[in-house]
């Protein structure tokens, strides 16, 4: 499940970009993508878990073949920071100590930025309100996961059927 909502998080993302390229949302500037892709950034170490530190770099090879399916500009933008953002990301949760949402946190905080620098001079130039609104999108989005988890674990969804 985990890679699905990886996959399916990118792929919204390049929906999301193509179409509307950079909006402006209470005065904050970004590429219409950076809220979905923000999800990446945590579904990526949830795919990790689940698929090991080397298991999970076939998914995302992946989603670098999906990014391929959009615009060719945007898709070189995206796989350059996918690269050196998921690489980043990737090493810093691989050797990072704590618990699942320590690693999370440190990972992204790195991650993020380098992402929204590297794909936003990639695709549309040194635009520094998008870089910024971007990095702060994409933070704030990437750490929705976090209410998922509970005592390092993530939380089961249970669903209780009553006869009646």
């Amino acid at each position: 499940m985990s890679a699905v909502f990886y996959l399916s998080s990118i792929l919204l993302a390049n929906i999301l970009v193509h179409a509307l390229g950079i909006v402006t949302v209470f005065g904050l500037s970004f590429p219409a993508g950076a809220v979905a892709i923000g999800l990446t950034f945590s579904t990526r170490d949830l795919v990790q878990e689940r698929y090991g530190k080397y298991g999970c770099w076939g998914w995302m090879l992946v989603a670098v073949v999906i990014t391929f399916a959009f615009n060719r500009q945007l898709a070189v933008a995206s796989v350059c920071a996918f690269v050196v953002a998921e690489f980043s990301d990737w090493l810093i949760y691989t050797y990072s100590r704590g618990n699942i949402e320590k690693r999370l946190i440190l990972s992204n905080l790195v991650s993020t930025p380098i992402d929204s620098l590297v794909f936003v001079l990639l695709a549309f130039g040194p635009v520094w309100p998008a870089i910024w609104g971007q990095t702060v999108v994409k933070m704030i989005s990437s750490m929705l996961i976090l209410p998922l988890f509970k005592n390092g674990r993530i939380r089961t969804l249970r669903l209780g059927l009553q006869r009646g």
